[in-house]
């Protein structure tokens, strides 16, 4: 009875079975990249000594892969999903290592990075398509939110591995490297074990032609509107809504981290809650509100600074910053979206690999030309921009074909 109980219990919340595997090593392999984005700062300036102009350079590089993520999907599409997944952690892994024995050469910094870069952007569509695959019988977006969950789960794991290595065993930057590349062997273990699945290329059959793996159909042409709109709002808050915090109310990194430890927090409960929305309303309603949200988040950056006083004004802000990471959880209902319409079940990964590639075009452009406004114009213009872009999304999202 009580095995019974138990399994029952690892069933609704996403640990049973190959499911359970693949949600540990989403927790994981979101770990590894709060590792990563936390340390690299302080690492790029005390440990390479890396001026402001060179640590903005190296984001093209960093983002590169994420711009390439079509080809790389298209690269592994005759592997099955869970072997393209422990591919993606092996890289982690050997990234990690490098970086942990000789990461203090500028030039095996930068191939590290690149190289654990191409793996996280490859294994963000893979995990989606697989999640969705091996629980066929369930909601996509009751599965996609339980990922974001782990996903949360992960990050407030990987802050604890960088403050126990760091501030409690006061160890070095290569013992936490050498910690997350033994999280990633754990997650690369872990994913060999996931079979073949419904969409995967099975024994025998051919391989993938050239039009197969690099699949663009009228069809989803929607999709990859909303891929252009998310790459452009998503930007915009990434870049500029902690900019606005630090330059005109002096707010610390260590504020910052607090906002974002409670926003992973939050998220544990809100991914799931927005998943079983998405199942119970469909993608076009959640879509919807989501939208007049982000708008009313915008109008509430660009006023709250010259309407409130400072205490009131940063209260604010601070709710909107988490609010909006919370929010951007809410892209699984566009992956869901993708899954419902597909023709078939091997488009899924090829499209969110080429949404991946449009969403990074758009986030390399957009913050130049946001970045003029800020300067030219005044801070409040970037977020009426952003609003302008939610309500193109607004309209955009209403075209969507109900279930």
């Amino acid at each position: 009875m009580r095995r019974t109980t138990f399994g029952h219990m690892a069933g609704k919340i996403g640990l049973a079975g190959n499911m359970g595997r693949m949600m540990i090593g989403v927790a994981l392999m979101s770990a590894a990249g709060n590792v990563f984005s936390s340390v690299m700062p302080d690492f790029l300036f005390n440990v390479l000594r890396v001026g402001g102009d060179t640590r903005g350079a190296l984001e093209f590089p960093r983002e590169l892969p994420g711009f390439l993520q079509v080809v790389l999907v298209g690269l592994v599409a005759g592997m099955s999903r869970g072997r393209a997944i422990s591919l993606c952690f092996a890289a982690g892994v050997v990234s990690f290592v490098v970086l942990a024995v000789a990461g203090s050469s500028f030039g095996v910094f930068m191939a590290c990075m690149i190289l654990w870069s191409a793996g996280m952007h490859l294994y963000v569509p893979l995990r989606d398509a697989l999640a969705m695959d091996l629980e066929p019988g369930r909601g996509r977006g009751w599965i996609l939110g339980t990922v974001g969950a782990y996903r949360s789960a992960g990050l407030m794991l990987g802050t604890g591995i960088v403050w126990v290595v760091l501030n409690r065993l006061q160890g070095s930057f290569g013992m936490v490297y050498g910690t997350t590349a033994a999280v990633l062997a754990a997650g690369f273990w872990l994913s060999t074990a996931i079979p073949r699945v419904r969409g995967d290329r099975m024994e025998g059959d051919p391989m993938p032609s050239l039009k197969e793996r690099f699949v663009l159909r009228r069809r989803y042409r929607l999709y990859y509107i909303l891929a252009v709109l998310f790459g452009a709002r998503k930007q915009i808050f990434l870049t500029f809504a902690p900019w606005l915090l630090v330059s005109a109310f002096d707010q610390k990194a260590s504020d910052l981290a607090l906002a974002m430890g409670a926003a992973a927090l939050l998220g544990l409960f809100s991914k799931p809650l927005f998943g079983d929305l998405i199942d119970k309303y469909g993608e076009k309603s959640v879509l919807t509100a989501e939208s007049i949200l982000v708008f009313t988040m915008c109008l509430g950056y660009a006023a709250a600074p010259s309407v409130l006083g400072r205490g009131a004004a940063l209260a604010v802000l601070y709710s909107l910053y988490v609010l909006d990471e919370l929010l951007f959880s809410l892209s699984m209902a566009r992956t869901t979206y993708l899954s419902r319409i597909a023709a078939c079940s091997r488009d899924i990964v090829p499209t969110l690999g080429l949404g991946g590639t449009i969403d990074h075009a758009v986030s390399m452009l957009v913050p130049a030309g946001a970045g003029l406004l800020w300067t030219f114009i005044g801070p409040w213009s970037v977020f009426v921009l952003a609003a302008l872009v939610a309500a193109v999304n607004l309209v955009f999202v209403r075209r969507m074909e109900t279930a």
